[in-house]
């Protein structure tokens, strides 16, 4: 049988990292070294690596907070050449810093649509650390992207042997290896004895299509505003004074705003900011009530605000109105 042909795009992060002292797994990222990505795969037992053609691709070095709208423009762009490029390839892997991960993977599985499955994947160790994550996590990946079962799946997120929808999926610990997780609906499936196992047919998933970018393009400005016990509205006033089109309420749970917020974000509508409220909680969706609607306001269904930051930024770039973004927001 003939090796499966994987490209792996590396962009830095967690996985990429190492540090001298083996026991630090905090610390590494401001005064450790990087990894190429040939050394990430070196990490592999050879029997290991013998089951796939690799591809190495270096995209980036830095961090993943570091990532921004253009860098991911970027990269989607390299992937869509490297599949046009290579169309034997049977999939794509994209090696990824844990901090905006899940906020790369939905905007490829919002913008990409390619033949071939796209899986991202990072670590919580550094490869340095004692029981580093990222080889075990870098070799799901690869069964993962090669296995055909993955096609037609949008972009998949892989760790700690679990799959998940790039637009479900949400980060949820700061250094436990679990922390990859899709609170409303669970993984997609997962990597049991190096074999691929979906357990249902497909995530929840938008798609606005391919748009055109280049450098100094004019991005719309999205912000997200973090509701608690108090908050007087001025973060609100702020974002549309530095010129935000576009406004994403984290609320409190579910999906509700203080008095003095719900007044900044009324102004932004009249003003001609699109605000979407989401919610601050960990599962869960903001549903489509009569409150609302009545004051303009779009819901963000169960896309946690992150996601939705970039569903809604890419939603305005489109040149989309009210009533088509609310459409992609509604979409399963």
């Amino acid at each position: 049988m003939p090796r499966p042909a994987i490209a792996i795009i590396a962009t830095g992060g967690t996985i990429a990292r190492q540090a001298t002292d083996p026991r630090d797994t905090v610390d590494y990222a401001e005064i450790g070294t990087s990894l190429g990505g040939d050394d990430l795969l070196n990490a592999l037992p050879a029997d290991a690596r013998a089951r796939f053609a690799v591809r190495g691709i270096t995209f980036s070095g830095c961090d993943s907070v570091e990532m921004t709208l253009p860098r991911w423009f970027a990269l989607a762009d390299l992937v869509r050449a490297t599949v046009a490029a290579q169309p034997e390839l049977a999939g794509i892997v994209i090696t990824h810093g844990t901090s905006s991960l899940e906020e790369a993977a939905c905007f490829l599985d919002l913008v990409l649509d390619v033949p071939c499955p796209v899986v991202i994947v990072g670590a919580q160790r550094p490869a340095s650390a004692i029981s580093a994550d990222g080889p075990a996590n870098l070799y799901a990946a690869l069964l993962v992207a090669s296995a055909p079962q993955s096609a037609g799946r949008g972009v998949l997120v892989v760790a700690n042997n679990e799959i998940h929808a790039a637009q479900e999926v949400t980060k949820a610990a700061t250094y436990q290896l679990e922390t990859f997780r899709s609170p409303d609906f669970g993984p997609l499936g997962m990597v049991e004895a190096n074999r691929v196992f979906f357990g249902r047919t497909t995530g929840y998933r938008r798609h606005v299509g391919a748009l055109e970018y280049h450098a100094g393009a004019d991005i719309p400005r999205v912000d997200i505003c973090y509701s608690h016990a108090g908050a007087d509205g001025v973060a609100a006033r702020a974002f549309v004074a530095a010129g935000a089109r576009g406004l994403v309420s984290a609320g409190m749970l579910p999906g509700m705003c203080t008095p003095a917020e719900n007044a900044a974000f009324d102004a932004a509508v009249a003003g001609g900011v699109v605000v979407v409220q989401a919610s601050s909680g960990s599962s869960g969706g903001v549903v489509r009530r009569r409150e609302l609607c009545q004051r303009g306001i779009l819901a963000a269904g169960h896309m946690r605000p992150k996601q939705a930051r970039i569903l809604l930024a890419l939603a305005l770039m489109a040149g989309q109105d009210g009533d088509a973004i609310q459409a992609l927001f509604d979409m399963p």
